[in-house]
């Protein structure tokens, strides 16, 4: 009979990011095989404990999922190990990383899509996913055409609040309005959340926030709820436990692999719902392709809806986001299609419906042609077994 394997899981799970580590891990323990884990008790009673690697030792785990910055606690139990919470690192260990790359582009496209001409960007400066997903952000940007105003104090640990605030607070008042401020996560959005409100600047009219690892309870509570790019740690939880599994088995050993929690797409919420275009007649339209993606609506429907011919309002759309109706209609639709699949188990078939289509059939064939991926090929891409 095989042995239940014990591991040792110091993940606290406080962050959105971590609880989708957490689920994924448990997830593949519950589907594979029980696991044993070893965890740290809950804050109200780490008074009475302090983490000592010789407890490790006695508990004799044969696995382990801890913080890239406890590794040396960890290696000399000689077991496999997984790493999370990694900045820069490039040892031998195995550890999850973030699509900091994808993150960066998807609020790019998100802010100029909304048609905003002022980005900024408010991260860590001393962490490395913060100062990636800063440049790729910062790239995408001047592509098209226009700067990004950086955020250079912040560090997470280096400047307590009370010093920081005020500097964060005159770089914020310092900036052109209207602004797309993107956050290195949903953390760092709640801080502008509260310098916004002390500025009395508006969100989103004065600056519409986007934040990273789309946090449920810190976007929601968040006045207005917070718009946030969605990281699948769930999926990448599920990975490492895998990879995990196979280290504890002897099918494979620690050599440096690296397990992506890909960026899925852009939650939008109230914070980032406000479109930056001059012309009345583009805004009409692109709020009536927003409030109507979820149905057949074709481009005659957003031409009646923007108030002018079909020839006038291509060109007005072409003048102001640099893409035909058409375009944005058929990105509005997949991405209300892409959270579909991935936010709830609704069967493709009714998703089908749901979005126009008569048969599930044609919403594959539509939605390959603009992501590449079947509608089931993305659904197991992104979302859990």
């Amino acid at each position: 009979m095989r042995k239940a394997p014990r591991v040792a899981l110091l993940l606290q799970a406080t962050r959105g990011f971590d609880r989708g580590l957490l689920t994924g891990i448990v997830r593949y323990a519950v589907l594979h095989g029980s696991w044993t884990f070893y965890r740290p008790p809950h804050s109200y009673l780490r008074a009475q404990w302090r983490f000592a690697p010789k407890d490790l030792e006695a508990w004799k785990p044969d696995g382990a999922f801890c913080p890239v910055n406890q590794l040396d606690k960890f290696t000399p139990l000689g077991v496999p190990l997984v790493a999370y919470d990694v900045s820069e690192y490039s040892g031998p260990v195995p550890a999850v990383l973030s699509d900091d790359a994808k993150a960066g582009k998807l609020a790019a496209e998100h802010f100029l899509k909304l048609g905003h001409r002022h980005f900024a960007f408010c991260g860590y400066g001393s962490i490395g996913w913060s100062r990636r997903r800063c440049e790729v952000f910062r790239t995408a940007v001047e592509e098209a055409g226009f700067r990004v105003e950086v955020y250079r104090l912040g560090g997470r640990a280096q400047i307590p609040w009370p010093k920081e605030e005020p500097a964060l607070r005159e770089w914020l008042h310092s900036l052109p309005k209207p602004l797309g401020l993107l956050c290195a996560n949903d953390d760092r959005a709640e801080s502008v959340f509260e310098i916004c409100r002390g500025l009395g600047l508006g969100i989103p009219e004065d600056v519409s926030v986007l934040g990273v690892d789309n946090d449920q309870y810190v976007c929601q509570m968040q006045n207005p709820p917070l718009s946030s790019i969605t990281m699948a740690s769930d999926r990448a939880g599920y990975e490492a436990a895998a990879l995990l599994e196979r280290m504890m088995r002897g099918d494979e050993s620690m050599a440096g692999q690296r397990i992506l929690a890909p960026a899925t797409g852009v939650v939008e919420r109230q914070s980032t719902s406000v479109l930056m275009v001059g012309d009345p007649h583009v805004r009409s339209a692109l709020r009536f392709i927003r409030e109507n993606a979820t149905w057949a609506t074709q481009v005659s429907d957003v031409v009646r809806a923007g108030e002018l011919s079909h020839r006038a309002l291509n060109e007005r759309f072409q003048a102001e986001l640099g893409c035909s109706i058409k375009t944005q209609l058929a990105g509005a639709r997949v991405a209300y299609i892409s959270r579909l699949l991935i936010e709830t188990t609704t069967p493709i078939q009714e998703i089908a419906q749901m979005a126009g289509y008569e048969h599930d059939r044609h919403l594959s064939r539509y939605f390959k042609r603009s992501t590449g991926l079947t509608p089931a090929a993305f659904r197991r891409k992104y979302t859990l077994p």
